[in-house]
C-alpha cells in the first residue's frame, strides 16, 4: 500500500553507494504501515567522501534517522556526535539516531549477524574457529559478534593484507580472550566445523569468485553477508553443492533492521510484516549490508 505523505511524514532512509537494489525501503515501509506510523523510508546513493555533506543537510531538513551501508560505515562513526559503546567497539556504525548535538551512532549489525548465524545455520561460536574475508565495517561487526559469542579464534583475510592486519591488531587488543589474527590467503585451511564468512559485497556479482577452495574442505559453516532477491549468491550455491551448510544475508538484514527500527521509534518491530516485504520479487541482486 502506498503511504499517504504530508509535511508531517517522518523521513528515514539509507545512505550508501550503491543502494539501488536495497530491500531496506520495502522492509521498513512495511513496518511503518503495519503499525500505522506516519513515516517513509527511502534510499539515497551518496558517493564516497560525501557523507559529511549528506548528514549536515539531512540534519537541517529534520530527517528522523538513517541506516548507513558500504562504504560509509566507518565514516559514520567518525562523524557522529555521540556513539553507543557497541559502535565504538566495532569502529563502525550502521544506524544513526538524531540527538541535540547531531547524530548518535549505533551498530546493529553485530546482533543481526549473531542471530542470523543461529537461525540460518544453527551455528554458535563458543569455542569455535572462524575465518572472515573482508576488512571493512561488515567484517568488523562480524569479528565483534563472534568474539562476544565466545569464539576461540578468528582469522581475518583480505586481498589487502595491511588492512587485514590493522583490523586484527585493533580489535584483537579489545576482544580477549578470543584470538584475532590476520591470515594470509594462501594459508586458508579450515577444519571441519569451522565458520567461513564473506563480509564483502562480492556475492552481488554473477561472476564473483573467492580466494579459497571449498572443495578440499569438509563440513564447514559458510555465511555470505551478500544476498540476492531471486536466487542465492554464487558462494552459497557452491558451498551447498559441496555439502557445506551455507546461508546468505537476508535474515541478517531483517534482524539488524529490526533493531534499528526499535532505536528510531521505541516500538517493537513487526517482524512478520518486514520479512514478507523482503520476499523475492525479481532476479536483481540486493545490497547485502542494508
Amino acid at each position: 500500500m502506498t503511504p499517504t505523505l504530508s509535511p508531517r511524514t517522518a523521513l528515514f532512509g539509507l545512505l550508501g553507494h550503491p543502494v539501488a537494489h536495497s530491500l531496506s525501503p520495502s522492509m521498513h515501509n512495511a513496518a511503518f504501515a503495519a503499525l500505522g506510523i506516519d513515516a517513509v523510508y527511502l534510499a539515497f546513493d551518496v558517493e564516497p567522501g560525501r557523507l559529511a555533506e549528506a548528514l549536515t543537510g539531512s540534519r537541517a531538513l529534520g530527517v528522523a534517522g538513517w541506516n548507513v551501508t558500504v562504504p560509509h560505515k566507518e565514516a559514520a562513526l567518525a562523524l557522529a556526535a555521540e556513539a553507543d559503546p557497541r559502535a565504538e567497539l566495532v569502529g563502525a556504525a550502521n544506524t544513526l539516531v538524531p540527538v541535540r548535538a547531531g547524530w548518535r551512532a549505533h551498530n546493529t549489525d553485530v546482533a543481526g549477524f549473531a542471530r542470523a548465524l543461529a537461525e540460518d545455520l544453527a551455528f554458535h561460536p563458543e569455542g569455535r574457529r572462524c575465518w572472515i574475508w573482508g576488512a571493512g565495517g561488515a567484517a568488523r561487526a562480524a569479528v565483534v559478534a563472534l568474539a562476544l559469542g565466545g569464539a576461540q579464534e578468528i582469522r581475518v583475510m583480505n586481498r589487502n593484507a595491511i588492512r587485514a592486519r590493522l583490523l586484527a591488531d585493533e580489535l584483537g587488543s579489545r576482544l580477549g580472550p578470543t584470538r584475532v589474527a590476520a591470515e594470509d590467503l594462501a594459508a586458508f585451511a579450515p577444519r571441519p566445523g569451522d565458520l567461513v564468512v564473506s563480509a564483502t559485497p562480492a556475492g552481488l556479482s554473477d561472476d564473483a569468485s573467492w580466494p579459497w577452495d571449498l572443495g578440499s574442505c569438509r563440513e564447514l559453516f559458510v555465511y555470505d553477508m551478500a544476498y540476492r532477491r531471486g536466487a542465492e549468491t554464487p558462494l552459497v550455491v557452491q558451498a551447498r553443492a559441496l555439502g557445506h551448510r551455507a546461508a546468505s544475508g537476508r535474515s541478517m538484514l531483517l534482524h539488524q533492521g529490526a533493531e534499528a527500527f526499535r532505536l528510531w521509534t521505541g516500538r517493537e518491530p513487526p517482524l512478520d510484516a518486514m520479512a514478507r516485504a523482503m520476499e523475492p520479487s525479481g532476479p536483481e541482486p540486493g545490497d547485502s549490508f542494508r
